[in-house]
């Protein structure tokens, strides 16, 4: 007697909140960003990636751009939140301010966030400077100067420190475009690690004198 034949039972999705599934969505993108590049990203292969239907997805986030133009803002709020704290612990030393152009190079780099940021301005989307939250940076370190500065007779303007910290936000962005991350010998003049102890060192002499 033939043995009756067992069909495989379809594995159960997972209910998720609204919360829960927009995660998981903002999760398996930045994956695929990591893995192939903002160009390869396809929605129908995040929504398999999930367990989610592909309207699901175009629900949440509208279009392929603007799921990945979410994967950079919470990539870019996250190192925001993280700058923020670091700036307001005063780094007084050009090694440490150089530590913090390290740790941002090396989120844009890794995580491809640098190349889909500018990948989303080729594509149309127009991102602002402020999109690359400078600006609560700048307020973080123009309330540690002015605490610096009492007694002088002239402190900094915000716009000065606002443009200090613009500067090596844009240079760090392109550096994770066109600079290899391999490339971090400080032995190699060209090499991104030795530009960015050299910024370092202009900012921190820049901070010093206001």
């Amino acid at each position: 007697m033939a043995k009756k034949r067992v069909s495989p039972v379809p594995p159960v999705r997972k209910r998720r909140t609204a919360e829960e599934a927009r995660a998981a969505i903002l999760d398996a993108a930045e994956k695929r960003l990591v893995a192939t590049g903002p160009a390869a990203i396809r929605l129908q292969q995040v929504a398999m990636d999930v367990g989610v239907s592909h309207p699901t997805v175009l629900h949440h986030f509208g279009s392929r751009e603007a799921l990945i133009e979410a994967v950079v803002a919470r990539a870019l709020d996250s190192l925001q939140t993280g700058l923020v704290a670091s700036v307001r612990a005063a780094p007084t030393r050009p090694d440490q301010i150089a530590s913090l152009f390290d740790s941002v190079f090396d989120a844009l780099v890794t995580g491809g966030h640098g190349r889909a940021y500018l990948w989303l301005a080729l594509s149309g989307y127009a991102p602002t400077v402020e999109e690359l939250r400078v600006r609560s940076v700048a307020e973080a370190l123009h309330e540690v100067l002015k605490a610096r500065s009492k007694g002088k007779k002239r402190a900094s303007s915000f716009d000065d420190t606002y443009f200090t910290v613009l500067l090596p936000a844009l240079a760090l962005l392109s550096l994770s475009v066109v600079a290899p991350p391999s490339a971090q010998s400080d032995r190699d003049p060209r090499g991104p690690r030795r530009f960015r102890m050299w910024l370092a060192r202009l900012l921190h002499r820049h901070i010093e004198e206001a």
